[in-house]
């Protein structure tokens, strides 16, 4: 098949031909059609966070039809529209029983990020268990970004509790964050999202929220509680996790307010035990999705409420260019690579 595969951390990705995955009898053959671009892979070429064996291909947002499937796959069949969950979980320990897949305590790797090839390459391959249809009302840009943007977004609301009528802040309003937002606002919250440039506050409003505002030109903890008559935010979700992202999160929370967060980066932030005890302050910790966010998340995007998160789409030949605009923010929302036939 061929793929962009990445050789050498730090260095651009080379398009070349590799090796088809093996077919087990319980898996299933993906022909990739789309496949997003997430921060996860932009930390994996620079060489944090995840460090697979090289040469690797990346790639845990796909979608794509069903190429081919194993003596014992029984729910698929070539020609169906699907996309994965990426999590390639034991199934029986104590959190793949819970609705916890991403905490396995077996996980046999994770697609596009440790293990298993992703869907920068032609064809990816994922147990039966894992696969999911696509409904044809969803086309494959838009469903590949299921696979984590969207699932991510469900699993953090529901990490952090969002009930009808609370106030939440949304830190970042990029590809993931474009889901949480509408993902808040379908849990009947206020969603007010926060970004350094007036280019996504515009995002932020076209997507729906409530308000949104610009990091650096005001104070988003004072206005937090402008918005919310002195009180604070119920919950803040940092898509981010900056040093400065995640000071001005736990200063925008009321008291017992919930803190998620689902971006990081290498920055460290000391936080206060003192402001968080006193506070009774909630912080919470959130990881892509289960089988069940996977589910959920199809169901979200098929709604007629949901507005579209890809904003780019480029063909598979323009990796490096498709990376280069995550690293350096250009994108308003998700970049999606294609691969043409």
């Amino acid at each position: 098949m061929r793929a962009a595969v990445l050789r050498e951390v730090g260095a651009p990705l080379v398009l070349q031909e590799m090796t088809d995955p093996e077919v087990g009898s319980w898996d299933v053959l993906v022909e990739t059609r789309a496949c997003g671009i997430c921060g996860t892979d932009v930390h994996i070429q620079d060489g944090w966070g995840y460090m697979p064996s090289l040469p690797f291909v990346m790639g845990h947002e796909p979608s794509g039809v069903v190429a081919a499937v194993g003596e014992r796959v029984t729910r698929f069949a070539a020609g169906d529209r699907v996309l994965p969950n990426i999590f390639f979980s034991c199934g029986s320990c104590f959190f793949c029983r819970t609705n916890g897949e991403t905490q396995c305590i077996d996980l046999g790797g994770i697609l596009g990020v440790a293990e298993h090839w992703g869907g920068y390459g032609r064809l990816f391959c994922v147990p039966e268990r894992q696969l999911f249809h696509l409904p044809q009302a969803i086309s494959f840009a838009e469903g590949a970004v299921i696979a984590d943007a969207v699932v991510t977004a469900v699993h953090a609301v529901e990490r952090g509790g969002v009930q009808a009528g609370e106030t939440v802040l949304v830190m970042g309003a990029g590809g993931c964050g474009s889901a949480v937002l509408q993902v808040c606002m379908m849990a009947g919250a206020r969603a007010v999202g926060v970004d350094v440039t007036r280019a996504k506050q515009m995002r932020a409003l076209e997507l729906g929220a409530t308000e949104a505002l610009v990091a650096g030109e005001v104070d988003v903890p004072g206005a937090a509680r402008d918005l919310t008559h002195g009180l604070g935010a119920d919950c803040v979700i940092d898509t981010v996790g900056s040093e400065r992202t995640l000071a001005e999160s736990v200063a925008s929370l009321r008291r017992g307010g919930r803190l998620v967060i689902l971006g990081y980066s290498q920055d460290r932030y000391a936080l206060d035990p003192r402001q968080i005890a006193i506070n009774e302050l909630e912080v919470l910790g959130t990881r892509s999705g289960g089988r069940q966010n996977t589910a959920d998340a199809i169901r979200v995007v098929a709604d007629p409420c949901w507005k579209p998160i890809v904003t780019d789409i480029l063909p598979i030949e323009q990796v490096n260019e498709a990376l280069k605009r995550m690293r350096t923010g250009q994108a308003l929302g998700r970049i999606v690579l294609v691969h043409n036939d």
